[in-house]
């Protein structure tokens, strides 16, 4: 009787595990309205409208194009946020890394830059930022 026990909660422990690493992540991107999107958003004009030596110097190397602020949005559909996290999971941890949810702010950047950040991904004290192209490859990261 109390080998069929061990064997039921063995079995049981197998399965919950199983279960839980199959689980799928979810991805969803902050609104505008949202401090840590408003924020970037916000960062990123500075960079790409800036005509200052500094701001072009930083916008050259983030790889980020000069353009007007109305071609930088924040954006939110369910499409862009999941290639987002994907893309951004596959940027900012070891190959093989199981997939987790993530709550992103999504910036696009006239039509051939994304620049992604997870509030919660930190290097340390700093939050991890991910310049990607229009295809979601990496082009560089950056901390802030």
């Amino acid at each position: 009787m109390m080998q069929s026990v061990r064997i039921a909660l063995l079995v049981s422990v197998v399965t919950s595990c199983a279960l839980a690493r199959g689980a799928a992540q979810t991805y969803t991107c902050l609104a505008g309205t949202q401090w840590a999107a408003s924020s970037l958003r916000d960062y990123v004009v500075r960079l790409v409208t800036g005509t200052d030596s500094e701001s072009v110097a930083t916008r050259n190397r983030y790889q980020l194009p000069a353009t007007i602020a109305s071609k930088v949005t924040v954006e939110t559909s369910s499409t862009l946020c999941n290639k987002a996290g994907a893309a951004y999971h596959t940027a900012v941890t070891a190959p093989g890394t199981p997939p987790v949810s993530r709550t992103l702010a999504l910036v696009k950047v006239g039509s051939t830059r994304y620049v992604v950040l997870d509030p919660n991904q930190r290097a340390g004290e700093f939050e991890v930022n991910i310049v990607f192209d229009s295809k979601w490859i990496r082009l560089v990261g950056f901390s802030s």
